[in-house]
């Protein structure tokens, strides 16, 4: 195959045996560090199944250069990292540093495409892509041609550990009762007037269509987010990816505003909610005395506030095949999910989540209100989830991600 890396008989053997030599550079530090938590599992798992793993932090590609430089001309089975900004970095020659290392370079990528679009453009030799939606990648494949290969895999779900064992609390339904929050929704607030501020300074054209598509969705679309830019713009396909990336603040803002009315449409129906993220000091409505703010808490500390929570929100980000990881860590951590849908959540999860209509949130949450005000039935779909959580794990995640690997290199 075309650029994949130069292998030897003896390594090709070793990589059917299942030792995989990886390298991990971490460029990116990612909201509440969860790229960080991503990679060390990805790291850990990966040396649990016998590979031969070296997990680099680096913090800067020009100040971390002699790092970097030290894994030129090396050989290895894969390079990983997430989000990364490395396809960017160069050699003092002018060449880019990927390229200088003997192996593919597999960038997983953890928000939809266009957020990453300068990264996605440059031409590297061995340049793979695993992308969390099936969407995703089909846009990766049509608009990034020189991207060899790409996987959508969603992320995994996280068990809260006490002492590094499953401490098997709260799951039962008296514990489940004593749950301490009712409603937990683990995520960033950003006033939608910040984005709509953003887009008038950047090209007052980008309103107008944020408030087309918005529209679309209210109207019950579930299209994936470039499809609907496409059905209001008449940009040229060769050109298509780079626009996305220039409105890609249509995007956030659609996305807070519907973080924006599905809290508002809980607290109005009487509900508390509890938050954990940045900026929700500055959410405001007339029932805001009902938001209990927990302020930014790191990823790795998630997990244990779901599973002292009764019911997760999750507000899907436009994404309309996988769902968020607040889903997969909700189940895994006993805790019912109300949410919006996708088409796996439809395909696997409907009849044990609270599903509530994007286009309608506020009457969804009066249909649903029956079952969260009622406590042995969160506690039997959450029983339910935490069960199939078991199929939603990142060791789940790994696996299909040596699977990917091995596929690269030919050696399954």
């Amino acid at each position: 195959m075309p650029g994949q890396s130069i292998r030897t008989k003896k390594e090709k053997k070793m990589a059917q045996k299942g030792h995989l030599k990886i390298l991990i550079l971490e460029t990116r530090n990612l909201s509440y560090g969860s790229s960080s938590v991503f990679l060390a599992l990805i790291s850990d798992i990966l040396k649990g199944h016998g590979e031969d793993v070296t997990h680099c932090i680096i913090n800067n590609p020009e100040a971390d250069s002699l790092l970097l430089e030290s894994f030129t001309g090396k050989s290895f089975d894969a390079v990983i990292d997430i989000n990364s900004i490395l396809p960017l970095a160069e050699c003092d020659d002018g060449s880019r540093y990927l390229d200088g290392i003997n192996a593919p370079f597999i960038n997983i990528i953890a928000d939809h495409p266009m957020h990453v679009h300068k990264y996605l453009e440059v031409k590297l030799k061995r340049y793979y892509v695993i992308c969390l939606d099936v969407h995703h990648k089909e846009y990766i494949d049509k608009y990034y041609p020189h991207i060899r290969k790409t996987a959508a895999i969603p992320l995994g779900g996280i068990k809260n550990l006490t002492d590094g064992k499953d401490n098997g609390g709260h799951y039962s339904y008296s514990q489940f009762k004593k749950r301490r929050y009712n409603i937990l929704f683990p995520a960033t607030y950003t006033p939608p007037s910040y984005y709509r501020q953003v887009m008038e300074e950047t090209n007052i054209i980008y309103i107008k269509q944020a408030e087309k598509i918005m529209q679309s969705i209210m109207e019950g679309n579930q299209s994936p987010v470039h499809e609907l830019y496409r059905s209001i713009t008449s940009w040229k396909e060769e050109r298509f990816a780079n626009r996305m990336y220039k409105a890609r603040y249509i995007d956030r803002y659609i996305r807070d505003c519907l973080r924006d009315m599905a809290v508002t449409a809980l607290l109005e129906e009487g509900y508390q909610v509890d938050v954990a993220g940045a900026r929700w000091e500055m959410y405001n409505s007339r029932y805001k005395d009902r938001l209990v703010i927990h302020g930014e808490v790191p990823y790795a500390d998630i997990p244990a506030l779901m599973e002292d929570s009764q019911v997760v929100l999750n507000v899907q980000p436009l994404f309309t095949e996988a769902p968020h990881d607040r889903v997969f860590n909700a189940m895994a951590n006993g805790a019912a999910v109300l949410t919006g849908t996708c088409s796996y959540i439809e395909e696997n999860y409907k009849e044990n989540m609270l599903v509530f209509d994007t286009g309608n949130i506020t009457e969804s949450i009066k249909k649903l209100a029956d079952t969260l005000n009622n406590t042995e039935k969160l506690y039997k779909m959450a029983s339910n989830l935490r069960k199939a959580s078991e199929n939603e794990t990142w060791d789940n995640r790994c696996a299909r991600i040596i699977t990917f690997i091995k596929e690269i290199l030919n050696v399954l």
